[in-house]
């Protein structure tokens, strides 16, 4: 191989670790949204999971005074 050989043959080893840090960066970037995007959900679930069934169990025990009221005041 000659010079000149070289030359190219370096210049696309260069022009390949370019791309291989272009890309290392955007995967970085991606992974760590993910990484924000996945605690967030985990954040919204276990709020919204106790929330919930805070919620429901108002919601169950006004039922069942509704139903107490209604029973004494049927015949």
């Amino acid at each position: 191989m000659d010079e000149e050989n070289w030359m190219e043959l370096l210049e696309l080893y260069m022009d390949m670790v370019e791309k291989q840090d272009e890309i290392i960066y955007r995967l970085g970037k991606i992974v760590a949204r993910q990484a924000t995007d996945l605690q967030l959900l985990k954040n919204d679930k276990e709020f919204s999971d106790q929330k919930l069934d805070e919620d429901m169990a108002i919601a169950n025990e006004v039922i069942g005074q509704y139903k107490d009221i209604k029973s004494e005041l049927e015949p």
